[in-house]
């Protein structure tokens, strides 16, 4: 799938990131749009790289146009991922992370809720288990020391 995602998806999941963070949904919801590989890696990475999302400063939320948002739950549950980071941007009046601790605390908050979301929407702990495998081994969080700038 290559374009926007559907705006009802993202109300809802916004609105589900909300319940779990307790983080307000501001009244401008997130551009989300679905790209390639390689253009996600250049915004996210500047090098190759196993990315499949990435929040931008300005709120646009870019997904791998190889990912079946709305029909597949663990893909899904990278949006709901990215979602929790526009959130915790809005939240924060747009500033990023201010150092890296800062930066790793919001990648733990962002796996969590996707983490959460994945088990409340699974019908059994058999499914929840699929998908997580599905995600493959998670989280990734990039190396960042304490007092180094981030990632």
């Amino acid at each position: 799938m290559t374009g926007a995602v559907p705006a009802a998806l993202v109300a809802s999941l916004l609105t589900a990131v909300a319940g779990y963070t307790g983080y307000a949904v501001p009244g401008d919801p997130p551009v989300v749009l679905m790209v390639p590989h390689a253009a996600l890696e250049a915004m996210a990475c500047n090098h190759p790289c196993a990315v499949m999302g990435y929040a931008e400063p300005d709120g646009t939320i870019a997904l791998d146009d190889r990912l079946r948002i709305g029909t597949d739950p663990a893909d899904t549950s990278i949006l709901v991922h990215e979602l929790t980071h526009f959130l915790q941007r809005a939240a924060a009046g747009g500033a990023p992370a201010a150092d890296c601790d800062a930066w790793v605390e919001r990648e733990r908050e962002a796996y969590d809720v996707q983490y959460h979301w994945l088990r409340d929407t699974a019908p059994t702990m058999r499914e929840f288990s699929i998908r997580l495998v599905r995600l493959g081994p998670h989280p990734v969080i990039p190396p960042c020391r304490p007092g180094q700038p981030m990632p």
